[in-house]
């Protein structure tokens, strides 16, 4: 029933975009269910003026409300009647549109061969599969599969940080390689910026002082589809040091479950509700994920010490999720799967892990300066604009 609902609401949004594709405007439109690529729209905000507008879904509420702040404009929306009889002709006409996620209804535009539709993808690197190497794909039914495929044709340029994503991004999603543009994870720029970092730890230190004299061990699993994080029983197993501090970091609609953990090991758990994982990853000593893109994140980092990747449930998140088929040959770290080898790779002193070939492979053009990059590449005349 789902999938006949998607079906008729595709095909709606195609008869709308269809009647409206005949006027066009020089709008450029963001669409936004991730909140974590605030400098990117605010600097290119300021290159297109009075241009944008920024379509948030709920997830990214606090963002647009940051954006709304500084002029910007916004408007919420989620799939639906009115979305498509207003917002789909606005998107439509648009010069420019910027997607930071796979959204459904896209496959049903009817889109000019001068109009862009770009994609900034919400992580910088690929542990797990997905499209086209999700092996749950092939078994959804033909109807969805077409719908995916029609979404995956309509992106015009596919902005990434390396040529490893891009070569993932054209098999996962049947799409040509010469649609990739290595130009730089925008997001990623932030972990190359000093001024950030440093006001960062320091909002953070000021809230934890204990921190500072403490080795910074943040657990940042994967989110899971069913909504729910299952431990091991043996969790309760996990030896630390004094100096030693463990801080769970789960995804944002797992607020609950984080705080049922902190009441089951309260010797074991710390939660940091004030701050962001990526805000923490700044204090991390060590990382713990398993099959998180945070990893690409925190290796461009000057604090990543070490790397652990916790994978208690790899042989069924293999099976039913997918993972990357060379995942072993570049991981940054080892891979344990019990809570004794866990115990046993913590009480080794962390030093500065040796990440050159690893950044060299994932975060190529994440180098600080790929926000101006990506800016440069799609809008070359507002820079001669600016310059003249």
């Amino acid at each position: 029933m789902a999938s006949v609902k998607k079906t008729i609401y595709v095909w709606l949004v195609r008869v709308i975009s269809w009647l409206a594709h005949f006027r066009t405007t020089d709008r450029v439109i963001y669409l936004m269910s991730f909140a974590d690529n605030l400098d990117f729209i605010r600097q290119l905000n300021q290159r297109i003026p009075g241009r944008l507008t920024v379509y948030y879904l709920p997830s990214a509420s606090k963002g647009a409300a940051q954006l709304t702040q500084i002029g910007i404009a916004t408007q919420p929306f989620h799939d639906s009647i009115r979305f498509a009889l207003t917002g789909v002709p606005a998107i439509t006409r648009a010069t420019d549109i910027y997607i930071d996620n796979y959204y459904g209804f896209t496959a049903g535009l009817t889109r000019r061969s001068s109009q862009r539709l770009i994609q900034l993808w919400h992580a910088a690197g690929a542990v797990k599969t997905f499209g086209w190497g999700d092996p749950q794909t092939a078994q959804r039914p033909a109807d969805d599969r077409r719908r995916f495929q029609a979404v995956y044709d309509q992106i015009t340029d596919y902005v990434v940080g390396s040529d490893k994503m891009g070569t993932i991004f054209a098999a996962s999603y049947h799409v040509p390689k010469t649609r990739m543009r290595v130009l730089g994870y925008p997001r990623s720029d932030r972990y190359c910026e000093s001024g950030w970092v440093t006001r960062t730890t320091t909002a953070i230190y000021q809230k934890y002082p204990e921190f500072k004299q403490q080795e910074v061990i943040l657990y940042a699993p994967t989110y899971r589809a069913g909504v729910q994080l299952t431990l091991p029983a043996d969790f309760d197993q996990l030896k630390l040091r004094p100096d030693q501090r463990l801080v769970i970091k789960l995804h944002p609609h797992l607020a609950d479950q984080e705080r049922d953990l902190q009441a089951r090991y309260p010797d074991q758990v710390t939660l940091v509700p004030e701050f962001s994982t990526d805000e923490l990853l700044t204090v991390a000593n060590t990382l713990i994920s398993d099959y998180s893109s945070v990893v690409f994140d925190y290796a461009l980092l000057p604090n990543c010490q070490k790397i652990v990747f916790y994978v208690f449930d790899w042989d069924h998140y293999k099976r039913e999720v997918g993972l990357q088929a060379d995942f072993k040959d570049w991981a940054p770290g080892p891979f344990v799967m019990t809570m004794a080898a866990l115990n046993q790779v913590l009480a080794m002193p962390a030093t500065s892990l040796q990440l050159v070939r690893f950044n060299q492979l994932w975060n190529t053009r994440n180098d600080g300066h790929a926000i101006e990059r990506t800016l440069a590449y799609f809008y070359p005349q507002a820079i001669e604009t600016e310059t003249s």
